[in-house]
Parts: C-alpha cells; sequence; structure tokens
C-alpha cells in the first residue's frame, strides 16, 4: 500500500504536474535555490527532496519484504489511511492546478507571480502543503516504520522553514499589503 500511495503522489504531484506546466507554459516550474544563495534557501528545499527518496526506499524496501513494519495495523485502518493519503494527493494536485501558470516547485526571488486567493487558496494559504501532510499521515499509517516516520516529521520541518523564512517573506515583498490582508483573513494550512 504504502508503495502505491508514493508512487501516485509522484506521478500525480509531481511529475504530471511538471508536465502539465510544460505544456501550458513551456516552463517546468522548477526553480532550484542558487549555489551562492543563503543556506535557508538551499537547505529546507534539498532536504524536502530527500525525505521523499528516503520515503520511495522505505516504500520499496516493504514491499520487497526486506523491512518490516514495526507495528501491522488492522487491514480496515490500513486502508482508512491510504484514503486519507489518496485525499492529500487529491487535494495537493487541485491545489497545484488552481495555481494555474503561477504553481512552482521553489522560489526564484527575481520572479513575479499572481497571488492567489480563491478556490482552496479562499481557506488555506498553502493547500498544497495540507495536502502533503495528509499524504504524509497516510503513508506513515499504510506503513508504520520509524525512518518513514523520521522523514515525515524532518519532511513537515522543512516545509515549515520554506513557507515562514523563504516563501512568506518573498510574498509579503512581492505583493505587499495584498498579501498581508490575505494573512490576516486566511490560516496558513488548515483548510476547516
Amino acid at each position: 500500500m504504502a508503495l502505491l500511495l508514493i508512487s501516485f503522489f509522484l506521478f500525480f504531484a509531481v511529475f504530471l504536474r511538471i508536465a502539465v506546466q510544460w505544456y501550458r507554459t513551456n516552463d517546468l516550474g522548477l526553480r532550484a535555490a542558487s549555489l551562492n544563495a543563503p543556506l535557508i534557501e538551499i537547505l529546507p528545499g534539498t532536504i524536502f527532496i530527500l525525505s521523499f527518496c528516503v520515503a520511495l526506499v522505505i516504500a520499496v524496501l516493504g514491499f520487497l519484504e526486506m523491512l518490516s513494519a514495526i507495528v501491522v495495523l488492522p487491514n480496515v485502518m490500513r486502508w482508512l489511511f491510504f484514503a486519507v493519503g489518496l485525499i492529500g494527493i487529491a487535494t495537493t494536485v487541485i491545489s497545484q492546478n488552481q495555481m494555474g501558470d503561477s504553481w512552482r516547485i521553489g522560489v526564484d526571488q527575481q520572479e513575479t507571480t499572481d497571488l492567489k486567493t480563491n478556490g482552496l487558496y479562499a481557506r488555506s494559504r498553502n493547500p498544497i502543503y495540507f495536502g502533503i501532510l495528509l499524504f504524509w499521515i497516510g503513508l506513515c499509517g499504510t506503513f508504520v516504520q520509524p525512518i518513514l516516520l523520521a522523514s515525515a516529521t524532518i519532511c513537515w520541518i522543512c516545509i515549515e522553514l520554506i513557507v515562514r523564512k523563504i516563501e512568506e517573506p518573498y510574498l509579503v515583498r512581492i505583493h505587499g499589503d495584498a498579501f498581508i490582508q490575505y494573512i490576516k483573513r486566511t490560516k496558513r494550512y488548515s483548510l476547516l
């Protein structure tokens, strides 16, 4: 189940989204920090990607029965977690699509994109990350493994750093008062 879930995430939320962005804009939407950027712009994004790589390896090892779960939940619970993971993937993909041509992985400090405040963005400033959180909860529940739980925790710490130290300061600089007013009326992650 875990391998299927992470495969769905990588296919729909990463590879397919990059292909859609390329088709629509002739731009992959990938923005890597330059090597001379401050470490706060380099490390969180790099570690974020590595956390998914580790999760993929853990899922493959579990599938090949080379690594066991420390707790095997009843099938009904595993299917429930799988459903939570699918909801997370759907939330991520819908949020990416609602960003349209402004969607990016990473921040180019010299680039200006539109501020999105409609759709899921009317309820959450970061519905993509909320979807990723649901994905991780689902993944960790389908295959309970300490390394996977550690990867999820590290990924979330990276998301916090990316949002608070890179994305939000960038959006305040680019959109000024419009973003500050948006912050006042919209939660950082939750859609509820």
